[in-house]
C-alpha cells in the first residue's frame, strides 16, 4: 500500500508543479505582451476573472503541494534525494511568498477598480515583474521535480528494456 500512496503523491506533485509552471509559462510567453496594451475601460474583463480563477485553484493546490514535498522529504530523509525535496520546498515557498505577499495585493487593488491609466500601467508592470520571478522559480521547481523523477524512477534504464 505504501508504494501506491507514494506513487499517487508523486503523480499529484507532478500535476501541481506542471499546472503552476504551465500557467506562468503561458503568462510569460503568450499573455504578458498583450497586457501592456490594456486600458482602464477593458482590463477588468481581460484580467480579473482569469486571475481570480487561478488564485482560487492554486489556493487549494499549493498547500497540497507543500504536503507532497514534505512527504518526499520524510521518505527520502536518509538518502541524498532529501536535498531535492528540500530544494523543492524552498522554491515553492519563495514562489508562494511572492504570490501571497506581493501579487495578491495588486490583484485586490485591480479588482477594486482602477480609473487612472498611469496607475493601471504601474500596477500591471509590477505584477508582470513579480510574476517573472515566479516564472523563474516555478521553472526551477519543475526542473527539480523532473530530476527527482528521473533519479527515483531510473526512467532511462526502463526505456532501454
Amino acid at each position: 500500500m505504501k508504494p501506491l500512496l507514494l506513487t499517487l503523491n508523486l503523480i499529484f506533485l507532478w500535476f501541481g508543479t506542471t499546472m503552476y509552471a504551465g500557467v506562468l509559462w503561458s503568462l510569460h510567453f503568450f499573455w504578458f505582451p498583450t497586457w501592456r496594451h490594456l486600458r482602464v475601460e477593458t482590463y477588468y474583463e481581460q484580467f480579473i476573472p482569469q486571475t481570480t480563477a487561478a488564485t482560487q485553484f492554486f489556493t487549494v493546490v499549493v498547500p497540497l503541494m507543500f504536503v507532497s514535498l514534505i512527504i518526499i522529504i520524510i521518505q527520502e530523509w536518509r538518502t541524498p534525494l532529501k536535498w531535492v525535496g528540500l530544494a523543492g520546498l524552498l522554491t515553492l515557498g519563495a514562489a508562494t511568498f511572492f504570490g501571497t505577499m506581493r501579487i495578491i495585493p495588486i490583484n485586490k487593488t485591480l479588482k477594486a477598480g482602477i480609473t487612472d491609466q498611469a496607475q493601471l500601467n504601474n500596477l500591471l508592470g509590477q505584477w508582470i515583474q513579480l510574476n517573472e520571478t515566479r516564472f523563474i522559480l516555478l521553472s526551477l521547481l519543475w526542473l527539480i521535480f523532473v530530476f527527482y523523477v528521473l533519479r527515483k524512477g531510473n526512467i532511462p534504464r526502463a526505456m532501454n528494456q
